[in-house]
């Protein structure tokens, strides 16, 4: 558990789950922004970011990107072999050491990272692909540690699984998964309809098994309807009142911009088939 005040347990920050302490001072809200690829979690860090008090790491637990903070550097900088990420002992290492207050300054009062559905499996690509069976492929460690240092769950939904399909479709066709153009391209993708439903089956069991693995856990939901519209104002100011900040004057900003359409005849060119297809299922509601 982290403790508000007290000096740092024995043995270091190298032993798993072991209390986060803040030598003497006021520890930061510790938080994760948690959610399924394109339900605005980076437009979410982007703005928490722009809060003077708040800072909101990347996706720390990405194997592939050389980025900062990451357990990819933390091994390498210890010389050790990346097969070691999956190691449930080696992450927790890696974010007690990241979270000790001895290396975070004293003007934050809040602290978190990124962390995608997969990314809370010791096998992130195989529990992208088969998230039903995200069950079994659980970091018990790494729960055990959100629970015990109290991390706030910042969980991301979007209720439209099909634009969550097609913002992906859109955003690796082009190559720009985000961006700080305002333009609007006039860009369209063909959906397959033979892989259409397994594929918002698949986002939906996705949602399922998130939301199993964060029961218990203090959370705060975000709808990417509600904060990229007319309620984001609002939902700025419960995440601030949630990680114990006051909203800055101004509010909370950022550089991202949408880049595409919101409505799906924009976007997809076969989107009469599309509609046939869904006619009739539980996903028709999907098409507004």
């Amino acid at each position: 558990m982290i403790e508000r005040r007290g000096a740092l347990s024995a043995g270091g920050c190298e032993k798993a789950c072991e209390s986060i302490t803040s030598h003497g001072t006021e520890r930061p809200v510790l938080f994760i922004v948690f959610g399924h690829q394109r339900t605005g979690s980076t437009l979410l860090a982007s703005r928490l970011n722009s809060h003077p008090r708040i800072r909101c790491h990347e996706e720390v637990f990405l194997p592939s990107v050389d980025s900062s903070p990451s357990v990819k550097e933390w091994l390498d900088v210890r010389g050790l072999p990346q097969w070691l990420r999956v190691v449930p002992s080696v992450r927790t290492s890696f974010l007690t050491s990241l979270f000790d207050v001895k290396n975070i300054s004293g003007d934050i009062g809040a602290i978190g990272f990124k962390v995608m559905y997969n990314q809370l499996s010791l096998w992130p690509k195989f529990a992208y692909l088969m998230p039903g069976a995200t069950q079994l492929l659980q970091d018990p460690a790494l729960r055990k540690w959100l629970r015990e240092n109290e991390v706030l769950i910042v969980h991301t939904l979007r209720q439209n699984h099909l634009k969550i399909l097609v913002s992906h479709e859109l955003a690796a066709q082009s190559g720009r998964f985000h961006s700080r153009s305002a333009s609007v391209g006039d860009r369209k993708i063909v959906i397959s309809l033979r892989s259409l439903k397994p594929r918002l089956r698949r986002i939906q069991l996705a949602e399922r098994a998130a939301r199993n693995t964060i029961k218990g856990l203090p959370t705060i939901e975000i709808l990417y309807e509600s904060y990229t519209g007319a309620g984001g104002a609002r939902d700025d100011a419960r995440l601030c009142d949630a990680l114990g900040q006051s909203v800055p004057a101004g509010g909370l900003t950022s550089p991202l911009r949408k880049i595409s359409s919101d409505n799906l005849r924009d976007t997809i060119a076969n989107y009469e088939q599309v509609a046939a297809h869904l006619s009739g299922t539980r996903f028709e509601r999907f098409l507004v």
